[in-house]
């Protein structure tokens, strides 16, 4: 399609890129990803936080986080950008090759890769999420290729998959989609009367794949940290990309901002993919329908897998919205015979010119060579200049939301009760506690009593921080529109603020 309209290429690239911010994690790939180019992949037992916590830290996407942490020292903010756009440029191409394969006209597999772009934007973000995005479109590239053309997959996928498992733990979602392929694909050779041949040789592949993920610091370890993550029966109640799309959508109604959109739009993406099958079923495509369909379930299962149904749905949504549109309205060649000319479809070198000026014009007015990132939601930076021009450092009971901003902010002075690592760090009993306290359930003292805080840092009128107003133990010490900081009763830092400090509570950027 690049030969006809390169410029659009390049403008589904920006609008997939668009979308910067830092989340919480961010500071913690990096702080973490420092601290592994330091002491390895084995860093020992967590030095961030004071609550009980596993023995060894199993960390699946340690090499990601080491190459964000380079990144950063070397180039800053803007070699992260730029790796950013790196990463969305190649899930984008990728995505585009698949779609070349399915023969359908350069104006439909334009229309589908801008609206796939579109759908991807919330979740192209600073995370080692990126990697897998990119194995997933090229995966999806390649059983494309070998569905439409019969070509075997290349030797490099084994390799591949090494490398992936170091990256992140999503790689068994890759080797899924190579195993129902694998399936499907030689259950339709065997119908079809081709024998076995092919998916003997895709069986072969997939299993010397699964065995190559295995080459990481962790060997069969890795596999056991995908397990607890996905066996974590608090995972869906703490991380909310792990919630069921419909319980999101169901939760955003009415709230005022336009994340829900992005999901609605990737609702319409599976439904159109669904009625294209509808209108025209025959599309030499089964194997890729079930390894759309199957993502498309997993995203209905958790929101975290919305994109990668997107980039699954692309290729086969391309093929049957063409063969449904070609069939409602054929087009005839000169001799009579339905057909279609695609050259037809080709832009022009103006429009070209003038898509790709706005495509750029996307990506440097989004803040492409800034120095700054704008947070994706407030954090307590108030709280902590308060808590650094008071030298205030100990074990702080923090908001899960922000434990990886403390850790970067205030380790290794001060210690985290929390933050995004639970599933790998934390016992599920610690987490329930955690939930516990914070919404002020019936055995929320058990947090505020059995441990060692020397401090409490919360959200401004989160139901936690209206109860401990109601505590004696426990003394306000600073406030603003974010964040609430609470000390001990008694304490130095208490009798000396007996009216709580205040502050503006302003936008947070990173770093």
């Amino acid at each position: 399609m690049w030969r006809f309209a390169p410029s659009l290429v390049l403008l589904a690239i920006a609008i997939a890129d668009c979308g910067r911010y830092a989340d919480t994690d961010l500071w913690g790939h990096l702080w973490f990803g420092k601290l592994l180019l330091q002491r390895g992949p084995h860093p020992g037992p967590d030095p961030y936080s004071y609550a009980p916590h596993v023995p060894e830290w199993l960390h699946h996407e340690w090499l990601s986080e080491v190459l964000m942490a380079w990144i950063y020292a070397g180039a800053g903010v803007i070699g992260l950008k730029l790796w950013k756009l790196a990463c969305s440029a190649a899930t984008i191409l990728l995505i585009a090759a698949a779609q070349a394969e399915t023969g359908t006209p350069m104006a439909m597999q334009c229309i589908v890769l801008l609206a796939v772009s579109f759908g991807l934007i919330p979740y192209m973000q600073f995370r080692p999420l990126l990697f897998s995005y990119v194995f997933t479109a090229a995966t999806i590239a390649l059983i494309t290729r070998n569905n439409y053309q019969g070509k075997a997959l290349p030797w490099i996928v084994i390799p591949g998959f090494a490398l992936w498992s170091n990256l992140h733990g999503s790689f068994f979602v890759g080797l899924g989609v190579l195993g129902i392929y694998t399936a499907a694909r030689g259950g339709a050779d065997l119908v079809a009367g081709l024998g076995l041949r092919r998916g003997k040789k895709l069986a072969l592949i997939t299993l010397a794949s699964a065995l190559a993920t295995l080459v990481t610091p962790y060997g069969i370890n890795t596999w056991r940290a995908v397990a607890i993550s996905l066996q974590n029966p608090m995972t869906r109640h703490v991380m909310a990309d792990w919630r069921p799309l419909l319980v999101v959508l169901a939760q955003a109604r009415g709230e005022a901002h336009g994340g829900a959109l992005f999901l609605w739009f990737a609702i319409a993406i599976m439904l159109a993919l669904a009625i294209g099958l509808i209108i025209a079923p025959r599309g030499d495509d089964f194997a890729l329908v079930v390894v759309a369909a199957a993502l498309d379930v997993g995203a209905f299962m958790a929101v975290r897998n919305a994109p990668l149904a997107l980039i699954a749905s692309a290729a086969p949504l391309t093929r049957h919205l063409g063969l449904a549109l070609r069939k409602g309205f054929p087009k005839k060649t000169p001799d009579g015979a339905a057909g279609e000319d695609s050259s037809a479809h080709a832009l022009s070198w103006t429009t070209q010119a003038f898509v790709s000026i706005l495509a750029a014009v996307m990506l440097i007015s989004g803040g492409l060579f800034s120095r700054r990132l704008p947070a994706a939601m407030r954090y307590p930076d108030g709280a902590i200049t308060f808590m650094d021009s008071h030298k205030l450092h100990g074990n702080i009971l923090n908001y899960f939301a922000w434990g990886q901003y403390l850790i970067w902010h205030e380790s290794p002075g001060s210690k985290v009760f929390i933050d995004g690592r639970y599933d790998l760090v934390y016992p599920p009993e610690v987490v329930r506690q955690y939930l516990d306290f914070y919404t002020v359930r019936p055995d929320a003292n058990v947090v505020l009593d059995h441990y060692p805080h020397d401090y409490v840092l919360l959200p401004a009128n989160s139901p936690a921080a209206r109860w401990l107003d109601t505590r004696r133990d426990w003394q306000l010490i600073y406030r603003d529109a974010t964040a609430v900081l609470y000390a001990r009763a008694g304490s130095s830092i208490a009798r000396q603020s007996l009216t709580p400090a205040t502050g503006s509570g302003a936008p947070s950027y990173f770093p």
